[in-house]
């Protein structure tokens, strides 16, 4: 193997991790709400710009550590993932012709969903309630895509990490 394969890997692998440790980061007990979905904005921009190398086993795998990361239930963050990002990867041409605006919209309704799909398999396995201030962080997830998209891209084409 090349070594701009290792870099690239290597690249994806710390950007990985830091959208999990910014996931994780603790915020004061009112502003919890208002966290934004760290993990599932650049999950979604790897499997709309390179679908081939990150997309549903990725997604599965990431799932899994924050699963491990939050100590919830096993696999409900992996499974709740791996579906949406396999809705996002078999329409990723649609999506990646989408202006901003219209795919921050597509990802205010993504976050909301992963985290009511969240919410539906914790009820079903135990007595959750769910918090309608979730909507904020969604909201805030979506004002942020554009610059993270325009950082994410940036990125990309400097590390030539292409389909």
């Amino acid at each position: 193997m090349n070594a701009r394969f290792f870099i690239q890997l290597i690249s994806l692998l710390c950007i990985f991790v830091i959208a999990l440790v910014m996931e994780i980061a603790p915020w004061p007990a009112g502003f919890q709400s208002f966290k934004p979905a760290w993990l599932v904005l650049v999950l979604t921009y790897w499997a709309i710009s390179i679908p081939e190398k990150v997309s549903i086993g990725s997604a599965f795998i990431l799932g899994v550590i924050w699963d491990l990361v939050l100590g919830s239930i096993m696999g409900i963050h992996a499974l709740v993932l791996s579906l949406f990002m396999y809705l996002v990867a078999k329409n990723h041409l649609l999506v990646r012709n989408l202006s901003l605006l219209q795919q921050s919209l597509l990802i205010i309704l993504l976050v909301f969903a992963i985290r009511l799909g969240v919410f539906v398999v914790e009820f079903l396995i135990h007595n959750a309630t769910f918090q309608w201030q979730e909507i904020f962080g969604a909201l805030i997830s979506g004002l942020l895509w554009p610059w993270l998209f325009l950082l994410l891209r940036k990125i990309r084409l400097k590390l030539r990490i292409s389909e």
